[in-house]
């Protein structure tokens, strides 16, 4: 189905949401801001891309400055315009022409959005409160049942998903080929990405992380280094695209070479791919994305174990805190407007799992990413080689795979009544 089929019953949705929401909390309607340009700094005339505020760009794939959607119930939603007679910059054009029918569309000039809804109780959402429309600026009850809307995707909302996911499968194999043909540096592989993929910088969910090397165990790298790299070695990509405000998060890890490091590299990034895989198939709905994180551990404790890595018990290795030393992040986050959405962390994770983001019950219709990981993190294994935990590890294998820095495998999966769809996998072999 098309974006147009299917956005007319998203809109629907929405406004059913939104009703419900503003009765609860006490609203006659509310006002999405898109957002004022940013300059960036205060001795350039240049603005940043915008970045929508998430609530608009839920609702409405424009990204234009000063815009707003207007919700009120039982009546259209409202697309309200700041039209400017400039001829030094023009606002990025919408990705697709679907969208308008759905809205009643209202004109303004800079300045004169003011407002728009005289003698009503008004909330504003909005990421710049100084230059927002006369209302109840982000109240927090609201927002929260607002973004509860987002955990839950429409059939629109996949089918962007499921074409950012397409595309940026494009960018990963182009970016593989080129690491195996050659030696090209970190930037020539982000380029190359890009180039792929069909998008800049700008227009992507979030900066690409292209590491060779030691650099792959940094977890956010984005310094891209100019120099190129020969002989064996690692490469780690974690991009994604955007589609109509949707993006996709894939991480994909590669290996080169024959030596015994990048051999034994190798046999770990297979284990750590069929651990992930394995984590995926296990997805049902009434699942708890904490056990399912929990798992991973012991998954990966198990195949530490298999590889001579970890020389203690699986159930050791990760009562001991040896696997949250090799996998200090969490398993994964909610996906849609934001690479990381919103309306899946209900409450804090366990002090041992801080840096999960996901604490949900696992519903279906949920997009979430499945992507753990290995790291040889000096800094984290350190802690262990000092004290008694010493003997579990093999500490000649950590220092093969030093470096070759660290591996991460990710997946984006939409939870279905009986399951798991994969929008990673199925994109790969759809290209």
């Amino acid at each position: 189905m098309t974006f147009a089929q299917t956005y007319p019953e998203h809109v629907a949705t929405l406004q059913r949401g939104y009703e419900a929401a503003l009765a609860a909390h006490g609203f006659d309607a509310v006002v999405l801001c898109s957002g004022t340009a940013t300059m960036k700094n205060r001795f350039d005339d240049q603005a940043w891309p915008l970045s929508p505020t998430p609530a608009f760009a839920h609702w409405c794939p424009l990204p234009e400055p000063d815009a707003f959607v207007v919700v009120r119930p039982g009546k259209q939603p409202q697309l309200v315009r700041t039209v400017v007679d400039d001829f030094w910059e023009v606002p990025a054009k919408a990705e697709s022409e679907h969208f308008w029918p759905s809205f009643e569309l209202v004109e303004v000039k800079p300045g004169l959005a003011g407002d728009v809804l005289p003698n009503s109780k008004v909330a504003v959402i909005t990421r710049d409160p100084g230059t927002s429309p006369p209302g109840t600026v982000n109240p927090p009850g609201l927002i929260a049942a607002l973004d509860l809307l987002r955990t839950r995707k429409t059939a629109y909302e996949i089918a962007c998903l499921v074409e950012a996911s397409r595309r940026a499968a494009i960018g990963h194999k182009h970016a593989a080929r080129v690491f195996q043909a050659g030696t090209p540096s970190e930037l020539e592989l982000h380029l190359a990405y890009l180039q792929a993929s069909e998008q800049d910088d700008a227009a992507a969910p979030y900066k690409g992380i292209v590491a060779l090397g030691a650099h792959t165990a940094i977890l956010h790298y984005v310094a891209y280094q100019r120099h190129r790299i020969s002989g064996d070695t690692s490469f780690l990509i974690d991009a994604g695209a955007k589609v109509l405000g949707y993006g996709s998060d894939i991480t994909r890890t590669h290996v080169r070479g024959t030596g015994t490091g990048a051999r034994r590299f190798q046999n770990l990034l297979a284990h750590v791919d069929a651990v992930q895989q394995d984590i995926v198939r296990r997805i049902r709905p009434g699942m708890s994305y904490e056990d399912l994180h929990d798992d991973a551990h012991h998954k990966l404790a198990v195949a530490l174990r298999e590889l001579g890595i970890g020389r203690g018990s699986p159930a050791e290795l990760v009562e001991r805190g040896i696997t949250r030393a090799l996998f200090p992040h969490g398993l994964g986050h909610s996906l849609g407007i934001c690479v990381h959405d919103a309306g899946m962390k209900p409450r804090p994770p366990r002090p041992d799992n801080k840096f999960l983001r996901n604490t949900s019950v696992i519903e279906a219709g949920q997009v979430f990413t499945i992507e753990p990981g290995v790291y040889v993190i000096d800094g984290l294994l350190g802690p262990l080689q000092a004290d008694d935990r010493r003997d579990l590890l093999d500490w000649s294998a950590i220092a093969d795979l030093r470096e070759f820095g660290g591996i991460r495998i990710e997946d984006n999966v939409l939870v279905e009544a009986t399951g798991i769809r994969n929008l990673t996998r199925e994109a790969f072999a759809a290209v």
